[in-house]
């Protein structure tokens, strides 16, 4: 393609000098080569010049261990106040309300939106949950409590009343949490996935899963 315009150019350059040749004064036709050819050259790079397309740079994410070099997932134990995370909680209890639609009423066990509810449950966001540990196979976590405010694949990092952040391990324990007066126990080994994978996973129903 480029040949091909470059053969057209020289062939429109080649006419403008002969049709000059012909109708100028004899005493300029010396000159007419020299000046066509400079310009030429000139018009010439130019026009490649403009057809240059500016090169994009790609934006490139941090990878999982970049973030974890960089201290992304470390959260200090004493760096975070249990009164600062609250209004976290409230945000998080009314985002819950909606995705469960718990306003129309907890579903029988056995109805279609009973799984649905579940099936919710397992790809809701925890970022600002009240979890309490009540099965553990460490048990120093039994009865812990606090304001999730990491969620990764494998744990939990919840912040306590007394300002103590706390990382609970998904599937070594069971949790509990209150919806509106509503009990709700949570497996943890069956949350053991991203916050954004669980969201489009598919799973199959589990019924009481022991640890």
């Amino acid at each position: 393609m480029e040949e091909t315009t470059d053969s057209f150019n020289q062939q429109a350059a080649n006419s403008i000098i002969n049709f000059l040749k012909t109708n100028v004064p004899k005493n300029e036709v010396q000159k007419i080569d020299s000046e066509l050819k400079t310009e030429l050259v000139f018009a010439k790079k130019r026009s490649k010049q403009q057809k240059r397309k500016p090169i994009k740079k790609k934006t490139r994410c941090l990878t999982r261990k970049e973030k974890k070099t960089l201290g992304f997932y470390n959260i200090p134990r004493h760096s975070v106040k249990y009164e600062d995370v609250v209004q976290m909680n409230k945000i998080w209890l009314e985002y819950i309300t909606e995705v469960l639609a718990m306003d129309d009423g907890v579903p029988e066990p056995n109805s279609k939106n009973w799984e649905t509810l579940t099936l919710s449950l397992y790809k809701a966001d925890y970022h600002g949950c009240m979890l309490t540990v009540v099965r553990s196979k460490c048990p120093s976590f039994i009865n812990k409590t606090g304001i999730c405010i990491m969620d990764t694949k494998n744990t939990f990092k919840i912040v306590s009343k007394d300002n103590i952040v706390t990382t609970i391990p998904k599937k070594e324990c069971v949790f509990e949490l209150y919806l509106k007066k509503v009990k709700v126990t949570l497996f943890g080994k069956l949350l053991c996935a991203k916050p954004a994978e669980r969201s489009t996973k598919k799973i199959k129903g589990h019924l009481h899963p022991d640890l």
